[in-house]
């Protein structure tokens, strides 16, 4: 039950305000009325077991904690059948996620905040029993009114213990912030925060999020140094981020002391490690009047050494977890051929059931088609970069669309003449949130207040609702921690769907009883159906290393779902039944191209889907499919490259889609085929764009 204003809670706090709303329940400004003090409180509405188990950990972690740039827990209870609930200090001000929206922040603020953070570290790295935070990123450093630094939201904290080698706590992946140990089996250490934190800064002082840990070691994409994304920081400065930042813990500072100290601008030898009492009684970070340094030396930047033992090494961990295996069979560079020889090396990866949620699943049918797929993938341009666009593919492969197929649609005329609005996710504010906009690009409003992040929206066949997933801090290939959520617009309240996480790419079916979507919960990537009345969950793809699937999308009449496979290192459309049986390759075209995002036309006699060739960097085009007759896809022309993640109009006479070179949406007519337009005049990245059905009549 979501609390309101003037409600009181636990016949003690009054709640004056909600600070942010999600799936998974919100956080309350209150007032304690016991103490007349102003207070934060925590709801977590979504009580399983495992979920229990961690918000509990939460408030036995921050209890036990006293330290001038962390937020002290003073309460923390249960009421049955409601939610859990942390008290804890009201903190007033701005993240630092807000502070970036005017701008890179100056030199001396991003050293000042980055000394206050390091200390809260130390101080947590070296109580006596050492805690790791684990998602440190702009969202999670508070900056009250004086100026005073507070690290906050302990979500993903960790007790560690020298003694064990698994892990208390949830593991979660936030792109450009994780470093590569966190989404494999290796241990997570002091280090994990200090690359977090690097990652943190190097956003603050630029305005773009680094690239991400884990695709600079596999793909080896290199990190856009600091420097030519803002030359107005110092050489010195950017040399210690970077080197906080480095993707081998062991190159990087060894501590978050030593990290601090490299920003203050001292020699490592200067000063000892302030023991755990030192830290807490240390006074409030002060701001830094000049970012002038004792030493003008600057740090040597570290360069990893790429060995064949370092390589094989990181593969082991990675193949160790499902997370890391599902990530390098899903990546178009790193296909089951690719591996075979280090595969067989290793040994078989073993999967890890990533599902925390009971749920009753029913077996998925047996494919009757004989083609098995061996994987699947993201399309190939998967937006987390935004690089120079290699020439467009020939247009030779395919003939152009006939104009008269289109010519009996009826024109939707723009802008403001019942065009609809058009669901998309933005990362405007610095964390992926859902917002609403007229098709003529007026009207924007925001649908989530996640408080780390949501995108991927879908609507209910009425139009009145929509699924999201969450958390989801920017674009990303998996969303390894993601579970499903419902938002109700006209009562504006959010359910949490049993999907657990790994769950991602949503579809509703359209008699509205029904919601596909993408999966890692049995360790491999295949496609499920919740049942929305009971929330039985059905797996239509067999999740296994053999056949693994993504991206359904439902016929109009709900009895298919187009979605995606890898065969032989190539992405193909393939159909099935709405309950799994005969799964079919759509057709059986040869050459390296890419196929991936199918979506049908609303009337159901056309499949559109994305295509490429194989290199990640190339172009989409976008492709049609006439349904039930046997011929090559056509390309569509007129439309600027590329085109991914489609969407059509109720009509049929408009498409909006996504272009990662541009990081903008775009509407499109199908009849006059006059140039594309931009629906958003921002620079921000927009993506996920869901066009809302007309209302039923």
């Amino acid at each position: 039950m979501t609390l309101e204003q003037g409600d009181l809670l636990y016949n003690r706090y009054r709640i004056l305000d909600i600070l942010g709303r999600g799936g998974m329940g919100s956080v309350y400004h209150a007032i304690d009325e016991s103490l007349g003090v102003e207070v934060a409180v925590k709801e977590n509405l979504f009580i399983t077991e495992e979920y229990e188990k961690q918000f509990r950990l939460e408030a036995i972690i921050l209890a036990s904690l006293r330290h001038p740039n962390l937020p002290r827990v003073t309460d923390h209870f249960t009421i049955d059948d409601q939610g859990q609930y942390l008290v804890m200090d009201y903190i007033e001000g701005r993240d630092l996620r807000h502070l970036m929206e005017g701008g890179p922040l100056p030199e001396a603020e991003a050293v000042r905040i980055g000394v206050a953070v390091c200390g809260a570290l130390t101080y947590l790295h070296t109580h006596k029993r050492p805690v790791l935070h684990r998602d440190i990123k702009p969202g999670n450093v508070r900056i009250a009114p004086d100026g005073h630094v507070y690290l906050v939201d302990f979500g993903l904290a960790k007790m560690s213990n020298l003694d064990e080698h698994t892990m208390s706590g949830a593991r979660a992946m936030t792109p450009g912030y994780s470093p590569p140990e966190q989404y494999g089996t290796a241990r997570t250490d002091a280090r994990t925060d200090v690359y977090s934190l690097g990652a943190t800064l190097y956003a603050a002082l630029t305005g773009f999020i680094p690239e991400d840990g884990l695709a600079r070691v596999v793909d080896e994409i290199k990190l856009t140094p600091l420097r030519k994304r803002n030359p107005k920081v110092s050489l010195e400065l950017a040399n210690v981020i970077e080197k906080a930042m480095e993707p081998q813990s062991a190159s990087r500072y060894q501590s978050a002391d030593e990290f601090s100290r490299a920003l203050r601008g001292m020699e490592p030898e200067a000063e000892e490690t302030p023991s755990a009492e030192a830290a807490s009684s240390a006074p409030p970070s002060k701001p830094v009047a000049s970012a002038e340094k004792k030493s003008t030396k600057p740090p040597v930047k570290q360069q990893p050494r790429r060995s064949p033992f370092g390589l094989i090494l990181l593969l082991i961990l990675l193949l160790g977890a499902g997370g890391g295996t599902a990530w390098l069979m899903n990546n178009p560079q790193y296909t089951p051929e690719s591996l075979r020889g280090i595969i067989a090396l290793l040994g078989s990866p073993t999967p890890i059931i990533v599902s925390i949620i009971p749920t009753k699943v029913v077996p998925t049918p047996k494919p009757v088609d004989t083609l098995a797929a061996i994987g699947t993938n993201t399309p190939a341009e998967p937006t987390l970069q935004f690089t120079e666009t290699p020439a467009a593919p020939s247009d030779t492969a395919t003939p152009a669309l006939a104009p008269t197929e289109t010519s009996s649609i009826p024109v939707l005329t723009l802008p403001g003449t019942g065009a609809g609005e058009i669901a998309f996710a933005s990362i405007r504010n610095g964390t992926s949130q859902i917002y609403l906009v007229n098709a003529d690009g007026n009207g924007s409003q925001a649908l989530t207040n996640e408080l780390n992040g949501a995108c991927q929206p879908a609507w209910s066949p009425d139009g009145k609702k929509l699924v999201y997933i969450a958390p989801c801090a920017a674009k990303s290939d998996i969303y390894l921690q993601s579970s499903l959520y419902i938002l109700d617009l006209e009562t504006k309240e959010t359910e949490a769907l049993p999907t657990g996480p790994s769950s991602f790419e949503p579809a509703w079916s359209p008699d509205g009883t029904k919601i596909a979507f993408s999966s890692l919960r049995d360790g491999f990537l295949a496609i499920y159906a919740i049942t929305l009345s009971d929330k039985v969950i059905t797996a239509l793809t067999e999740p296994n290393a053999t056949a693994q699937a993504r991206q359904p999308a439902w016929s109009p009449d709900g009895s298919q779902i187009a979605y995606n496979v890898k065969r032989s290192g190539i992405l193909r459309i393939w159909t099935m039944n709405a309950d799994g049986s005969n799964q079919t390759q759509l057709y059986r075209a040869g050459g390296g191209t890419s196929d991936f995002l199918p979506i049908w036309s609303p009337d159901g006699a056309n499949i559109f889907f994305s295509q490429s060739n194989s290199e990640i960097t190339a172009p989409s085009s976008l492709m049609r499919f006439i349904v039930n007759v046997d011929q090559t896809p056509q390309r569509m022309e007129n439309i600027p490259l590329p085109i991914v993640d489609v969407t059509f109009s109720s009509d049929g006479a408009w498409i909006a889609y996504e272009s990662p070179n541009t990081k903008n949406i775009y509407i499109y007519n199908l009849i006059d085929k006059a140039p594309p337009a931009a629906l958003l005049d921002d620079s921000e990245l927009n993506i996920d764009p869901a066009w809302r059905p007309a209302p039923t009549q």
